[in-house]
């Protein structure tokens, strides 16, 4: 059964010159042209997000898949990854990706490859090295496999989660750890790929980490900015998305707040790009949702020199 997706002309048209308007399939197939500075972010819509927790979104690079993590869905409790696709111009009814997901534990934070061959995932489920790990399941004949334990410098007897790349190559790693030698709790660590193999975990030093908790780092396309959810002193409530930035000598700048056109007094966080980087995804506990956490989108240009 397909379901009508949420008609962003008619949430957009008050902001937008009708000579700008251009046609938009989805929420992905074109970016519609703004015509003030600083716009409201939109909803989804009922198609994606329901009255649990939505969030984390991630897309092939045609735009026509979404890959995000569900509560509750398909009569089941709990929190699986589930995938929607774009058919004849609305998304279909969005269903739980079976092969990844566990009734008994807990999967989120999906990320696809930029070929759509691998699908990453955190998942509290046994075999791996702590309680939340990163697991990786292959794409082989249309159907995903058994995710495998990520290993390597990313997975330690502590949590680790929310996980993103950057690089041509992919050659850089940024996630999240609690595990020791950081500045409090949840904190941003990197790792580079060298000749094939990752290197030891750096932690991103006191510009980005404080005591307070920062996770979910997401790099802009060039990597030199990272978005980071924070729950640090300063914001506009709950958690926030901030950005630093690498200076001059490639080190990475104290977090600045993005400000109220991504921030609200409930809980905004977990950014995500849309495939050509000119929608800022995010999810939040903002009043005009239909519960809980829901996936809103702005575009990115309305931010990007936020520094």
């Amino acid at each position: 059964m397909q379901i009508q997706f949420l008609n962003l002309h008619q949430l957009i048209k008050p902001l937008m010159h009708p000579l700008n308007l251009l046609g938009f399939v989805g929420i992905l197939a074109t970016t519609p042209t703004f015509a003030q500075s600083s716009t409201p972010p939109i909803n989804l819509g009922a198609v994606i997000n329901s009255d649990a927790r939505d969030a984390e979104p991630t897309f092939t690079a045609d735009g026509n898949t979404v890959y995000f993590n569900c509560f509750d869905r398909e009569g089941k409790t709990g929190s699986d990854i589930c995938v929607s696709y774009l058919e004849n111009g609305n998304w279909n009814e969005s269903k739980i990706v079976a092969a990844v997901s566990t009734d008994e534990y807990m999967e989120v934070e999906p990320l696809l490859s930029p070929d759509g061959q691998q699908l990453y995932i955190m998942s509290t489920r046994p075999g791996g090295e702590g309680g939340m790990d990163f697991w990786v399941s292959d794409l082989i004949n249309g159907q995903w496999t058994e995710p495998k334990n990520l290993k390597g410098p990313f997975n330690t007897p502590y949590a680790d989660h929310c996980i993103y790349f950057t690089g041509e190559n992919w050659e850089f790693a940024y996630w999240t750890s609690t595990r020791p030698g950081g500045f409090g709790g949840n904190d941003i660590w990197s790792s580079k790929k060298m000749n094939g193999v990752w290197q030891e975990a750096q932690n991103l030093g006191p510009n980005v980490n404080s005591e307070a908790s920062e996770h979910h780092s997401l790099p802009s396309e060039d990597g030199r900015s990272l978005y980071i959810t924070s729950i640090r002193e300063g914001g506009f409530g709950g958690e926030d998305i901030f950005v630093s930035s690498r200076d001059i000598n490639g080190n990475w700048t104290t977090l600045v707040n993005l400000g109220e056109d991504v921030n609200s007094d409930q809980h905004d966080r977990c950014p995500a790009f849309s495939p050509d980087f000119s929608l800022f995804y995010f999810d939040s506990e903002r009043s005009g949702g239909y519960g809980n956490k829901d996936i809103w989108v702005l575009p990115y240009s309305q931010i990007e020199n936020i520094r």
